[in-house]
């Protein structure tokens, strides 16, 4: 039997075309990134270099060394399950907001709503957290020493406008500007920066891991084993079963509660990857391209993630640099919510002025993650603002004709997330990384959690429009990975000495969406309806096609 030729890229996205237009959308943003760039967005969002360094102490203060060197490997497994289900369900339907639209297919609208708005909450969590994280190490690595040669004082701490801005939200601020410019500029540009983060991402591991092994020799480190499940926080505050937590010398059952606790670390880190399926209508070959996308990010990212981990924890300064000190006399004293202290206090400590150096390169990747999840992000709203999810969905739903990017949707993310880290910096004062880091980890698995559980119980035809398939195993791994799912969110909206604010922010999440699905979107919310044939969708995309030859024309 003769071998079947392969595809053209023109044939390809004629046939990605087809399959939007199967799904009731036109072709309205540009169809131009390859598998690689695909796969890059949601290696870039999860950031090795962002979610396990930022949250590092945090792991530390609750597990000891083995938030990383087990809890890590733990709930990689569990991820890789959960992003295989969300694989083989993103290339059945690969279009933009994805989740929302598996849901709606899979069940009815409501269940598309409800996944929508997780997705949605999740999403501006992500970028908020990600963007304050970046904007301390930013403070931290780059612009408190270039300003201090010219003997002015600025860092995460300093204050602007009386008590209510700091100066880590002023340098988030200007991160965000600069990723929304960018992302307004259209998607080559994202890809092109997002396909070179992975290879900052990886270059950097290799380095800090390498430098740790071959330079650090002669110093005295932590007397801690990697796996030690031993808390350095032994005043935190949990209640657990009524009880307060004790994280001190007589610990005893506390220590596995701990344990669970810090694995907030790893799971936030692993967040974003669905990005791959939000951008499927500007990905070559779609159905393949993002179910791998989904799933090759976050296995690629257990691997470089472990590295890095393991090189941090072996090469540990005596922790009394960085725990249990005096903020007065050692400015880098880590509080155990979350922060930089000990992963640059580490690097610094070994490795001297090149420890300045990388904690840079790693303030670049964390912007490079930022960039990525505003892009992801931005595509989302845009596809729930499509079917008129959202108030002011005319507004959000328009795409630039110009740079074929759906530029209001963009700069509403970029303004919510920014106000929403406001938030948590009012309420929850230097414990709001911790804050944002909850909700936007419980929101988003919540959003994962639906389809896949929906996928067992709800309409099987999706089915046979998958391409990538798990076979017999898709049901258990469906059911595993929403158990997983479930646990964690009990977990990270305990209210604990790190996050007591998380689960009333979540509440009051939740009772606002009660009330507006109740007053409005349960009646007047259709979902994704198909409401125009092949050639009022194909009218549409001509009319994008004249309105950028006009464009051209006028800037020649």
């Amino acid at each position: 039997m003769a071998q079947q030729k392969p595809k053209s890229r023109e044939e390809t996205i004629r046939q990605d075309v087809h399959d939007l237009h199967g799904l009731g959308y036109a072709q309205e943003l540009f169809r131009t990134m390859g598998g690689f760039s695909n796969f890059a967005i949601s290696f870039s969002i999860i950031s090795i270099l962002t979610g396990a360094v930022i949250l590092f102490d945090y792991g530390l203060a609750w597990g000891g060394p083995a938030a990383s060197t087990i809890g890590w490997p733990l709930v990689s497994i569990f991820t890789l399950l959960i992003a295989a289900s969300m694989a083989e369900i993103a290339s059945a339907y690969p279009t933009a907001g994805g989740l929302y639209y598996w849901s709606s297919r899979m069940k009815n609208k409501d269940w598309g709503w409800w996944t929508a708005w997780f997705n949605l909450a999740g999403q501006v969590a992500i970028v908020a957290g990600i963007d304050f994280a970046a904007a301390s190490f930013v403070n931290s690595a780059i612009v408190t020493p270039i300003l201090s040669n010219f003997n002015l004082a600025y860092g995460n701490g300093s204050m602007f406008l009386g008590t209510i801005v700091s100066g880590q939200l002023l340098t988030m601020a200007v991160l965000l500007v600069i990723q929304l410019a960018l992302n307004v500029a259209g998607i080559r540009i994202v890809a092109k920066l997002n396909d070179a983060s992975v290879w900052w991402h990886i270059g950097t591991v290799l380095v800090i891991v390498g430098a740790l092994f071959l330079i650090s020799s002669g110093k005295a480190h932590s007397d801690l084993s990697p796996f030690a499940i031993a808390p350095q926080d032994t005043t935190g505050s949990a209640s657990v079963f009524g009880g307060a937590l004790n994280l001190g010398p007589a610990a005893g059952y506390a220590l596995p509660f701990a344990f669970l606790f810090s694995l907030l670390q790893a799971q936030w880190t692993y967040t974003g990857y669905d990005a791959s399926a939000h951008v499927a209508e500007e990905t070559i070959g779609a159905r393949l391209s993002s179910a791998w996308g989904v799933f090759i990010s976050v296995a690629v990212s257990a691997v470089v993630g472990y590295i890095v981990l393991l090189g941090l924890v072996t090469h540990l300064p005596p922790l009394d640099q960085v725990f249990n000190c005096n903020p007065a006399t050692a400015p880098l004293c880590s509080q155990y919510y979350g922060g930089n202290a000990v992963v640059f206090t580490t690097l610094t400590y070994n490795l001297g002025s090149l420890g300045d150096w990388l904690g840079a390169a790693i303030a670049v990747a964390m912007s490079l993650c930022g960039l990525a999840s505003v892009a992801a992000a931005g595509r989302m709203l845009f596809a729930f603002s499509r079917d008129h999810g959202v108030p002011g969905s005319g507004w959000l739903r328009r795409v630039s004709h110009r740079h074929r990017t759906p530029a209001n949707a963009i700069v509403a993310i970029v303004v919510f997330s920014y106000l929403l880290t406001n938030a948590a910096f009012i309420f929850g004062g230097a414990t709001a990384i911790a804050i944002v880091t909850a909700i936007s980890t419980i929101a988003l698995y919540w959003a994962y959690g639906v389809p896949i559980f929906l996928g067992v119980f709800g309409k099987q035809e999706w089915r046979e429009h998958a391409v990538w398939k798990l076979g017999r195993l898709s049901k258990p791994i469906a059911v595993v990975a929403v158990a997983w799912i479930a646990l964690i969110s009990v977990l990270f909206l305990w209210p604990t000495s790190g996050n007591a604010f998380t689960w009333l922010a979540y509440v009051v999440f939740l009772g606002f969406l009660l009330v507006y699905y109740f007053a409005w979107a349960r009646k007047r919310f259709k979902g994704p309806v198909v409401e125009v044939g092949e050639l009022e969708l194909t009218e549409i995309e001509r009319e994008f096609e004249q309105a950028a030859e006009e464009l051209d024309g006028a800037t020649a």
